[in-house]
């Protein structure tokens, strides 16, 4: 059974994680935010969004945290 990790995020899941909207996705998405596109589809690896958060500190630690406590997505 694979790991939740090993699952791709939607942009709705991606928003739910970072607690933001989806526009606000789209535009990190503009400022660098790591994809993938299969398809017309676009998905996201869930340890590059983390990486990127790490690295580009778009969002504050606290809502980063925040996110993290809660379980990131389901």
């Amino acid at each position: 059974m694979p790991e939740p990790d090993d699952e791709l995020w939607t942009t709705p899941q991606v928003a739910r994680y970072l607690q933001v909207s989806l526009k606000t996705v789209f535009n990190l998405r503009k400022r660098g935010l790591p994809f993938v596109q299969l398809g017309g589809a676009v998905r996201f690896v869930p340890q590059e969004i983390r990486d990127y958060l790490v690295t580009h500190r778009g969002l504050s630690m606290h809502r980063i945290r925040q996110a993290i406590r809660k379980g990131g997505v389901k």
